[in-house]
């Protein structure tokens, strides 16, 4: 079966029971304790904005006014920000009709009243963290809900209006409330952590350019611009883990072969920090040198604490007798410690949050040294160096002999 397969087979069963079937038992979209709905379209050179916040009230305006009615409706007109409030929106027009709304108030000294500013510093933080998956700043709706759901249609005929209808919707802008609730019961995806810490520390950034009365558009050091695109690719990857943590995802990534599924045929007890696992699939994407981690049973069986599972890195992988082995080296000594003929579950290891902020460290350091290449924007010449005779006779030794 392939992923394509395992996705049509959910969409019979929604089609057959009448209604939506769950991809995910988590919810795959954390948010703020402050909700509001927001729509925006654009009408030539004006953007209307129409708000609904946690109390059902709706605020609307266009321009400037828009970005008043966003600062009323998340309780910030005052200037305080807060924990931030999370936009649902159901269709990333919404966003980007507000980035260029946002941007041309951004300097406070163009707002008529605090209320405008706050709106700009509000809106401009949502739209820089809607590019980051697992954020707590936005959540699509649709997107979310396609995320956890499927609906017993075609590819492609799952729109809102559908979406709508078979969860009970009402069709007004106030409805992404209820939409929004649908959608995320139940616990949160777990790992997304770092994602919302990522969201707080760019929150704080706004909130200190709107209390100093200047603009949070305005150009950005070497390392604060690097530390921001980092977290792209960072919540991208803390994302992609916490989906594996959620065992209808698992029951899926076993089709696209980032979950590897067999039996264990070299136990690490009996070879030590070594083990094999056999299994019958042979699209795995687990290659040598990929960080690993693994439990008893299927990928449908809950992930154990840490004490309960094995870790190591992927040392080789092969195909005997019809059947895909994977060598997986480095175990714990201490721990959970598979045996020879248990069924086990390996799936990539998630990132690790403390060498996310190393790294970043360590680039920010970079940046600020006045003689590093990073801050000079020059890239490093390349120089001859001395080999040793070590390495120059295992290289002669690794060449073929060629005929005279």
């Amino acid at each position: 079966m392939s992923a394509a397969l395992f996705d049509l087979a959910l969409r019979v069963a929604a089609r057959d029971q009448g209604g939506p079937v769950p991809r995910l038992l988590h919810s795959p979209a954390p948010a703020r304790e402050v909700l509001v709905a927001v729509a925006a379209r654009r009408t030539g050179p004006v953007v209307h904005v129409q708000v609904v916040g946690p109390d059902g009230r709706t605020e609307t305006g266009s321009g400037a006014h828009g970005l008043a009615a966003i600062a009323r409706a998340a309780g910030c007109a005052g200037g305080d920000l807060g924990t931030g409030a999370t936009a649902l929106v159901d269709t990333t027009a919404t966003l980007r009709a507000l980035a260029g709304l946002a941007t041309a108030y951004a300097d406070p000294a163009r707002c008529a009243g605090l209320d405008v500013a706050a709106g700009s510093a509000l809106a401009g933080w949502w739209v820089e963290r809607a590019a980051h998956p697992g954020t707590s700043a936005v959540t699509d709706v649709l997107a979310a809900t396609r995320q956890r759901f499927m609906l017993g249609v075609v590819p492609g005929a799952d729109h809102a209006h559908a979406w709508r209808q078979a969860l009970s919707v009402p069709a007004a802008l106030g409805g992404l409330h209820s939409w929004h609730r649908a959608v995320t019961s139940g616990t949160v995806l777990p790992g997304l952590d770092a994602i919302r810490e990522d969201d707080d520390w760019l929150l704080e950034g706004q909130q200190n350019a709107l209390n100093d009365a200047r603009s949070w558009d305005r150009p950005e050091s070497l390392h604060i611009a690097a530390a921001r695109l980092a977290t792209r690719c960072d919540a991208a990857d803390l994302y992609d883990a916490a989906l594996l943590a959620d065992p209808l995802w698992r029951a899926r990534a076993v089709h696209t072969g980032f979950v590897c599924h067999g039996e264990a045929v070299v136990g690490a007890g009996a070879h030590g920090n070594r083990l094999t696992v056999r299994a019958g699939r042979l699209d795995t994407r687990l290659k040598s040198g990929t960080a690993v981690t693994g439990w008893a049973g299927d990928p449908m069986t809950a992930m154990p604490d840490s004490e309960n599972r094995f870790s190591g890195e992927v040392y080789a992988t092969a195909v005997e007798e019809g059947a895909l082995t994977v060598t997986i080296g480095g175990l714990r000594k201490t721990g959970y410690r598979p045996a020879a003929g248990e069924t086990l579950t390996v799936i990539p290891a998630p990132p690790s949050v403390s060498t996310i902020r190393s790294r970043r460290s360590t680039v920010a350091r970079l940046y600020r040294r006045r003689f590093s290449w990073l801050s000079q924007g020059a890239t490093p010449t390349s120089a001859r160096r001395g080999v040793p005779l070590a390495v120059l006779i295992a290289a002669a030794d690794d060449l073929e002999p060629t005929e005279d």
